[in-house]
Order: structure tokens, then sequence, then C-alpha cells
């Protein structure tokens, strides 16, 4: 290979004080005489990198936030025709299309689980959260079902307790009744605003939760692509012969809307998970309040729903107990010291 062809190369080393090496880079003739043209994409790169980690995970989440917004209003645009079983069908089968690449790359560690057991529970969960947070989605105000699915960090911690052993202290279980009462407070069991299909997003929160505690409980056996890989199989398996039997063969406009499900869906999985990888939960957690206000202004902007006062109070309810109960997960995974970390 001829060095020319490269803008700059190394010379020579100096020795500078304390031992540190420079390199001093002088131009070739290739470079001489030609000036090079500065990218564009450098000061977007430099202004990003100047953020803290906190930041860009917040960025990150608030996009996930408004892309979800967007799936919600896409499902009610076909829910008149197509059944919520064909929507998680379909979409689960867009994400496969979007993920095969890094499937086929990891394909030999996919084909060796060793939690197969927890992932298949975990993709039978997933499948009662879809089909019960879509349904939610198009029979009750987007504010109510936003806050209720809320309640899933609230649930959990009482899996988390029951199942796990693990110890929950006076404040979490105070933190969790305030959630319950949130809840109670948004379904109305016992007034005239009582609706079914509010228990029906209870029922996917709790089946969100139960999920969470297996992902938990088998944390510790695969990778991430595993998971994905494997709960995907079970969420395409068992939507689709109830797909098939309400089958309706949509109309280019409602498989234009149908492949944006999935796109997003993916997109909007993929911002979620990395912005609770790159910033603390005590800066995210927040953020779910921010959550419920685009689902509470998207409802009210497009649908004219009108949040109630039950739904306002029952939100910050839960929301609050949720922000409460993920800032004091975070600061007690802090105080524990990490493990020796198991070679692979």
């Amino acid at each position: 290979m001829h060095w020319d062809i490269f803008p700059f190369r190394a010379s020579w080393c100096t020795t500078k004080p304390h031992g540190y090496y420079e390199i001093v880079e002088r131009p070739t003739h290739a470079a001489r005489g030609r000036q090079v043209t500065p990218s564009p994409v450098r000061p977007l790169r430099q202004w990003i990198g100047a953020m803290s980690a906190d930041l860009r995970a917040s960025i990150l989440m608030i996009t996930a936030f408004c892309i979800f917004s967007a799936m919600a209003v896409f499902m009610r645009m076909i829910s008149d025709r197509i059944a919520v079983p064909q929507v998680i069908l379909m979409r689960q089968i867009m994400a496969f299309v979007l993920m095969a690449p890094w499937f086929w790359s990891s394909r030999q560690v996919i084909m060796h689980p060793t939690g197969l057991t927890l992932h298949l529970a975990r993709g039978f969960l997933a499948v009662g959260a879809m089909m019960c947070g879509l349904t939610a989605v198009v029979h009750i105000p987007l504010a109510d079902a936003t806050a209720i699915s809320m309640a899933e960090v609230v649930i959990a911690t009482v899996f988390a307790a029951v199942i796990l052993r693990e110890p929950v202290g006076w404040r979490r279980w105070t933190a969790t009744a305030v959630g319950f009462l949130g809840v109670v407070v948004m379904i109305r069991p016992f007034g005239t605003g009582f609706d079914a299909y509010a228990l029906v997003a209870l029922a996917g929160s709790m089946c969100g939760a139960a999920s969470m505690i297996a992902l938990r409980m088998g944390s510790g056996h695969d990778t991430t692509v595993t998971v994905l890989f494997w709960q995907g199989m079970v969420i395409t398996i068992l939507s689709a012969p109830i797909a098939i039997l309400n089958w309706v063969t949509p109309t280019p406009h409602e498989a234009m809307v149908l492949v944006l499900m999935g796109l997003i869906f993916t997109v909007g999985s993929w911002l979620f998970t990395a912005a609770i990888r790159l910033g603390r939960a005590s800066a995210i957690a927040p953020l779910g309040y921010l959550r419920l206000v685009l689902m509470a202004g998207t409802g009210w902007f497009i649908y004219n729903e009108v949040p109630t006062l039950a739904t306002v109070i029952g939100g910050v309810l839960v929301i609050g107990s949720a922000t409460y109960t993920i800032t004091r997960n975070a600061a007690r995974a802090v105080d524990i010291p990490p493990s020796n970390p198991v070679p692979h």
C-alpha cells in the first residue's frame, strides 16, 4: 500500500516531559496544496459529545415517548377493521425483519439458550401485556391508559417481594400503597364512571410487571439478543393463530400504517432501552410525568379527550409512586458493591 494516499502520517515521535510521547504529523504530497473541507456533521457530534449522559438519555427517552404516542394514534386509525392480534403479529414480523442481521450474526448464541423456560414465560406474558395494552388504548382515553400502565413498576415491587423474596422497606411499601390508591382513583370501581376496559389496562400492567420479574430471574442466563429472539418467537407463535382466524386483508393505507407501526415500535423500543442503559434511573424516572402529558395532549388535540379530575389525581399518585420506586431502587443498587466479573 502506498502511504501517500493518506493526508497525514506520523513522521517521528518526540519525548516530552514526564515520559509522555508526542506524535508529530507531517503532511504528505497528496495533502499539500489541497484544502480539506470540514465535515458539516462535526459540530453536531461535538455538541452531542458535550452533553451529559443524563441529558442524552433524557432526549432519547422523550423521543421514545413521542414515538409511542404516534403508535397509539396509528392503532386507533386501523382498529375499526384490524384486530389487535393481527397488529401484534405484523408488528413482530416487522421487528424480526429489522433485527434479522443482528440475529444472524448471533445465531450461535441464540441457538443455545440456557434460560429457555424463562424466555418462553416472558414471551407469554409479553403477549398478554400487548393484547391488553393495545385494547385499552383503543377503548379508553389515552391519558387513562398511560397512567394505568405506569402502575407496572408499582406492581413489580409486590411481585419482587413475593416471588423473588427481595427485601422491601416501609418506604417502598408506602409508595406501593400510594400507587395502588392512584389506580383505584382512576378506575373508579364503585362509581358511575367505571369502565371495564380500565381493568383490561390494569391486567396489561400486571402482565408487564410479571414479565419484568421473569426478565430479572433470567438476566444472568443469556444475552439480550437471545432474550429478544425467543420472546419474539413466542409472540409470533401465540398471536398467529388468533390473527389468522380473524384475518382482514388490509387496504394499502392500512398496510402502510402496519408497516409504520412495526418500524416505529422497533425504533422506539431501541431508544427506550438505550436511554435506560445510558442515564441514571433517578434522572429518567421523573420523565414519566412528561409521558402522561404527551399522551393526554395527543388525546385532547386529536380525539377531543379531556382528562377528568380522577385521571389527573390518580395519574399523579401512580407516576409519583413509580418515580420514587425507581429512584429508590437506583440508590440501593449503588450501595451494593459490584461482584467480581465472571469471564465468558
